[in-house]
C-alpha cells in the first residue's frame, strides 16, 4: 500500500469492501460514542454542584480508573486479533470445515471451533484473574493514585469516595473487554452495539436517578457504573455463546496451561500491556499538567479531554473494521500458506488474500478521514454548545472556549494513528506497536514540558498533537516489515 498508485485506491474503493467496511463500522461508532457518553454525563452531574471540587474529583477518578483498565486493553486487542485469524484460517482451509460465514459460529465438526473456543478460554480466564487482583490490591493502587496528583486534602477526599466503589467493577470490565474483543474479531458488530449501548445507557439512566432521586452524589456516579458492568456483562456472555457455541465444548485445563500457544499469547499480551502504558502515561501526563497549571484549567481540560475521547473512540471504528478485516486476510493468509494444495493454487489464493488485505486498509483509510472531517465539522459547529451543555459555571465555560479549536482540529490529527493500530492489533505485530508507542511517548514528554513552561495550556494542546503525529509516523514506519513478513513466508513455503 505504501507504493499504490491512485488507480489501486480507485480500485479498493470499487470493491465490495467498500460497503462491508462501512457495515463493520457503523456499529462500532455508535456503540464506541456511547463510552464517553457516561464521562460526559458525570461531568455535567457533578458540574451542577456548588464546588468545582466534585467536577475535578470525578475526573481525576475516571483517569485513574481510565489508566488502570487501559493496561488492561490487551485483553481486548489481542482476542480481537486472534479471533479474526482463526476465522480467516477457517475460511482459507482446504480440508477443514470452517466457519459459517452467514452465522459466524463455528461447525460442531470444525477443528476451528476447539481453537477458538481455547482462544476464547485462556482471555476469559485471563481478565478473571486480572479483575480479581485488581480488588485484592485496591487500597495500594489508591495510594499510589493519590500520590501521583498533586491534588489538595478536599479533591483526595472526594476522589477516594469515588474510587473505593467503582473498583468492585473491575472483574466486570475486564471479561467485557475480552468479550468485545471476540466478538469483533467474530465480525459480529452489532451485538458490540447493543452490549455497549447497554453498558453505557445503564450508566447513565443510572447516574441521573442516583444523582436526581436518592441524592447519592459522587458515591451514586461510582455506584451507578459498577451496577451497569455487571449487568452487561451477563448479556455480553449470553451473545458471546450464542456466536460461537463454545460452551458445550470441553477443554481440557492442561490444554489451555500448553507451553507454545502460552507463549505466543504472553508475547502478545506483554507488547500491547507495554503499549498501552505507554499511552496511558502520555493521558495521566496531560491530565497531571492541566492540574500543575491550575484547578481551573484541569476542570476546562476535563471537558475539552471528554470531547476528544468522544471523536476518538467514534472514529476508532474504523479502526476495528480494518482490525477484523485485516486479521482476518492475515489468518487466511497463514493457512493459505501451510495447506497442501498444488503450489499454482496456492500463490493465486495468496496474491488474491494479500489484494483483499490491501483493499480493506484502503477503504477503511478513506471511510476513517471522511468521518474525520465530519467530526470537526460538528465540533466547530456545535463545540461551544456541549461546553455549556457540561457545566454551568461561566469560568470554565469561558476558559473552555478558548482552547476549543485544538479539539476542532483534532480528528484529522489522529485518524492515521487509530486506523494504523487497528491494522497492527489485526495481524498481532504487537511488537512494532510496543517499539512505535515508546518513541511516541518519549517524544511527547520532551515537547511536553518544553511546550508548557513556552506556552502553558497551549503548549499542553500542542504537545498531544505532537503524539498523534508520532504515533501515526512511527507505525507508519513499521508498515513494511508487515508485507515483508507476509511474503517472505509465502516464499519460503512454496519453494
Amino acid at each position: 500500500m505504501i507504493t499504490a498508485s491512485p488507480a489501486s485506491w480507485v480500485l479498493a474503493w470499487k470493491s465490495p469492501v467498500r460497503s462491508r467496511a462501512l457495515q463493520l463500522a457503523v456499529p462500532i461508532i455508535f456503540a464506541n460514542i456511547s463510552v464517553p457518553l457516561v464521562g460526559i454525563v458525570d461531568t455535567a452531574v457533578m458540574g451542577r454542584m456548588a464546588d468545582p471540587d466534585y467536577m475535578g474529583a470525578v475526573a481525576l477518578g475516571a483517569i485513574i480508573f481510565s489508566s488502570i483498565f487501559w493496561i488492561f486493553g490487551f485483553l481486548r486487542m489481542g482476542t480481537g486479533g486472534l479471533v479474526a485469524q482463526v476465522m480467516g484460517a477457517a475460511s482459507g482451509s482446504a480440508s477443514d470445515k470452517p466457519l459459517d460465514s452467514s452465522s459466524r459460529r463455528a461447525t460442531p465438526e470444525s477443528s476451528y471451533q476447539h481453537e477458538l473456543a481455547l482462544t476464547l478460554y485462556r482471555a476469559l480466564l485471563t481478565a478473571l484473574v486480572l479483575g480479581l487482583l485488581i480488588l485484592i490490591a485496591q487500597k495500594p493502587i489508591a495510594i499510589l493514585a493519590m500520590r501521583a496528583f498533586s491534588a489538595d486534602s478536599t479533591l483526595q477526599a472526594l476522589t477516594l469516595d469515588y474510587f473505593f466503589i467503582r473498583i468492585f467493577s473491575a472483574p466486570a470490565t475486564l471479561l467485557h473487554y475480552a468479550v468485545i474483543g471476540a466478538l469483533i474479531g467474530l465480525q459480529q458488530m452489532r451485538q458490540v452495539l447493543y452490549v455497549q449501548l447497554l453498558l453505557n445507557v445503564g450508566n447513565v439512566v443510572l447516574t441521573l436517578l442516583l444523582f436526581a432521586v436518592f441524592d447519592a452524589g459522587i458515591k451514586g456516579v461510582a455506584l451507578a457504573t459498577v451496577i451497569a458492568e455487571y449487568a452487561s456483562l451477563l448479556y455480553a456472555l449470553i451473545v458471546l455463546n450464542k456466536s460461537t457455541r463454545i460452551w458445550p465444548i470441553r477443554v481440557k485445563f492442561a490444554t489451555l496451561l500448553e507451553p507454545a500457544p502460552l507463549r505466543h499469547l504472553l508475547a502478545i499480551n506483554i507488547n500491547l500491556l507495554i503499549r498501552t502504558l505507554g499511552l496511558t502515561i502520555a493521558f495521566y501526563w496531560l491530565t497531571e499538567s492541566s492540574l500543575r497549571i491550575d484547578k481551573l484549567t484541569l476542570a476546562a481540560n476535563a471537558i475539552l479531554i471528554h470531547m476528544l475521547h468522544f471523536s476518538a473512540h467514534a472514529l476508532d471504528g474504523f479502526a476495528h473494521a480494518a482490525e477484523t478485516l485485516c486479521g482476518f486476510a492475515y489468518g487466511k493468509a497463514k493457512q493459505i500458506r501451510s495447506s497442501r494444495s498444488r503450489a499454482g493454487d496456492q500463490v493465486t489464493g495468496y496474491e488474491n488474500t494479500l489484494t483483499a488485505f490491501h483493499h480493506a486498509l484502503m477503504v477503511c483509510t478513506i471511510w476513517g478521514v471522511i468521518f474525520a472531517v465530519l467530526f470537526s465539522i460538528f465540533y466547530w459547529l456545535a463545540g461551544s454548545w456541549i461546553i455549556n451543555l457540561m457545566t454551568n459555571q461561566l469560568d470554565v465555560r469561558a476558559h473552555a472556549g478558548q482552547w476549543l479549536w485544538w479539539i476542532i482540529l483534532s480528528p484529522l490529527v489522529a485518524i492515521w494513528g487509530f486506523l494504523l493500530d487497528g491494522l497492527y492489533i489485526g495481524v498481532t505485530h504487537t511488537r512494532d506497536m510496543r517499539n512505535a508507542m515508546l518513541q511516541s511517548v518519549a517524544v511527547f514528554l520532551l515537547a511536553n514540558l518544553l511546550l508548557i513552561h513556552w506556552w502553558g495550556n497551549t503548549g499542553l494542546w500542542m504537545s498531544y498533537y505532537v503524539l498523534m503525529l508520532a504515533r501515526a509516523l512511527t507505525l507508519w514506519r513499521y508498515y513494511p516489515r508487515i508485507l515483508t513478513a507476509m511474503r517472505a513466508a509465502a516464499t519460503s513455503d512454496l519453494k
